[in-house]
């Protein structure tokens, strides 16, 4: 695969400084003219960077093809539909492209018109996990696929792992990716080298995170990095889906890109319990004792099911009188790991009675040294001195982030147990 950094500023200086801040760890760079207000010097910015250079209009005209490669420029996107003589005299300098912001086409319609350049890009916008597998099939050489979207987030990770050449970072586009966490997924130039030859061979074993939404999830950013630390021809992807069956229906059956293996996250832990007992699956006790399930896989012997919230819990918390605030699946990890401990834990939640909770507005009158807030939102109480609060969410506070990768230690080893040799 190659990482295309995506430049997409207001201004030529804004979008040639950001070039020159870029670390060096990428293999080009896409400079997006559709963005700039004012025109571009070309040759500044061939001289701005080493690195391959991808010129596109958006929305736009085509640029000038010839004036680019003799200002050094390696390649011009041109838009399917937009296509010329050009595209044929300066055919080893095009990417050809399509764009669907609202759902997927005829793939192999599409592709059948798209003939004449040594780079072929398609990106689309998948809604179900089946759009996403259907781009995943249509990759080959020479052939770029991106789903674009929150849903589209399954095959655009996945995409480099089965071979297809050009990923782009950044934030201009719908689900695009950063360059940090790219690099965290696909590793340096050496790994995605790696990657490269690996992707023509046997598939990787998928995992995936299901949750809706979980776009935002640093799970792939945990995973992968570990996928590779321990040589596991594997990769781990976002399945963010409106239903857990839109995911957990191709798990079961296996289909091709089906994950082998889910993470769980809101709002799905309890279903998921009732769909691995459904499955016939193992119950682990942390899941059983807690009724939901954050770990679901398929072994060589059948399916799994566990909570390591449980045991990324026990390594966080302390304390002699706890609170938890919620009554979801998390709460649930957290209750069993606070029971376990001997902490005696009182449940508040918006909607008092489940798990036995107490009104949320009972929680100012709590007199103890440790809360945990389930919540996917900060709670509204001044700090307390001798207080220790663990927020479950690393979108609300730094300790939800020591809480994913606690929770990640076993859930990885339940990954390896399942696809090592």
């Amino acid at each position: 695969m190659q990482l295309i950094v995506t430049i997409a500023e207001t201004t030529a200086e804004a979008a040639l400084d950001a070039i020159r801040r870029l670390r060096e760890d990428h293999d080009g760079i896409e400079l997006r003219l559709d963005t700039l207000q004012n025109a571009l010097d070309l040759g500044m910015l061939r001289a701005a960077t080493s690195k391959p250079i991808l010129l596109t209009n958006r929305g736009g005209p085509t640029p000038d093809i010839a004036a680019a490669i003799a200002a050094g420029i390696d390649l011009v996107d041109v838009e399917h539909g937009n296509e010329d003589e050009r595209v044929a005299q300066f055919r080893d300098r095009i990417v050809l492209s399509h764009h669907d912001y609202e759902g997927v086409p005829d793939l192999d319609a599409l592709l059948g018109s798209m003939q004449g350049a040594a780079h072929t890009k398609i990106a689309v916008t998948p809604h179900t996990f089946s759009e996403n597998a259907a781009l995943l099939a249509r990759i080959a050489p020479g052939v770029t696929m991106i789903g674009m979207g929150e849903h589209g987030l399954y095959s655009r990770i996945l995409a480099p792992f089965f071979g297809s050449e050009l990923w782009f970072a950044g934030t201009t586009a719908p689900g695009q990716i950063a360059l940090d966490r790219a690099l965290a997924i696909y590793g340096d130039g050496q790994a995605r080298r790696r990657l490269a030859g690996r992707s023509a061979g046997v598939p990787p074993a998928v995992f995936a995170i299901a949750g809706n939404p979980s776009g935002h999830s640093l799970s792939p950013t945990i995973h992968n990095p570990k996928f590779r630390e321990h040589n596991l021809h594997a990769a781990y992807t976002i399945a963010s889906f409106p239903t857990f069956t839109e995911i957990a229906a191709p798990f079961a059956a296996g289909v091709p890109f089906a994950p082998v293996g889910l993470s769980i996250t809101a709002p799905f832990k309890e279903e998921a319990l009732a769909f691995a007992r459904s499955l016939g699956a193992t119950i682990a006790p942390n899941a059983a004792e807690a009724g939901s399930v954050n770990t679901l896989i398929r072994t060589r012997t059948g399916f799994l099911a566990d909570n390591t919230d449980v045991d990324g819990f026990a390594a966080l918390i302390r304390g002699s009188n706890a609170a938890i605030v919620g009554a979801g699946g998390t709460a649930r990890a957290a209750l069993v790991a606070l029971r376990r401990a001997n902490i005696p834990t009182t449940v508040y939640n918006r909607t008092p009675g489940r798990l036995g909770a107490l009104p949320l507005s009972d929680l100012q009158d709590f007199d103890g040294d440790l809360i945990v807030n389930t919540l996917p939102v900060p709670l509204d109480l001044p700090p307390r001195d001798g207080v220790t609060r663990v927020d479950a969410s690393y979108t609300v506070g730094p300790s939800g982030l020591a809480l994913l990768h606690a929770q990640a230690v076993r859930q990885f080893e339940i990954f390896a147990e399942a696809i090592s040799p």
